[in-house]
């Protein structure tokens, strides 16, 4: 049966994350603008990167789609495979573009941005870790709606640590 109240909290939860994104993304930018500033190189491999992604997210449906005959037996809720595409492909997406040198824009202030990161993902790990103390994180075996934040934090966790990856490749290649 349909969750109205579960169904509330995610498009408040959605509203909310939407407002701190344009806030942080001010906060981010040395210009105070929302969108990021990239060169005419950082554009077109962006733009390689989105399709990849949507690729990724089109192989990780493909294979959901499969595995439906085994929803019932998945340790996640159904509504829970589809977040996860999402940040599946945002993951692909972001993660190739550090890897090319495409996704700190030339307003960015480093950083900030950094911070930034490290916060979003300490924040949404210690939603998880409070959600999974107090028992709601896992329900009758399945992994709750608080997966999505498990998922948010380990996602800007992975991205920080290619990130890193990234910087001291740098330095190597520098040296």
């Amino acid at each position: 049966m349909y969750n109205t109240g579960k169904a509330t909290a995610f498009a408040v939860g959605i509203a909310v994350g939407l407002i701190l994104v344009v806030i942080i993304l001010r906060f981010i930018n040395r210009n105070k603008k929302v969108a990021t500033e990239y060169d005419e190189r950082q554009k077109m491999i962006r733009g390689e990167g989105y399709k990849i992604a949507f690729y990724a997210v089109l192989i990780y449906e493909a294979v959901m789609c499969a595995l439906t005959p085994l929803y019932e037996s998945l340790p996640v809720e159904p509504y829970m495979l589809h977040a996860l595409a999402i940040f599946f492909g945002v993951l692909v997406q972001v993660c190739y573009c550090i890897w090319k040198g495409a996704y700190i824009g030339q307003n960015t202030n480093l950083p900030r941005f950094i911070v930034m990161m490290t916060i979003i993902s300490l924040f949404n790990l210690f939603i998880a870790f409070m959600a999974w103390r107090k028992g709601f994180l896992f329900i009758d075996g399945k992994m709750q709606a608080q997966g999505v934040n498990l998922a948010c934090g380990l996602m800007f966790a992975v991205i920080g640590i290619v990130g890193l990856i990234r910087k001291l490749t740098d330095r190597e290649e520098e040296a």
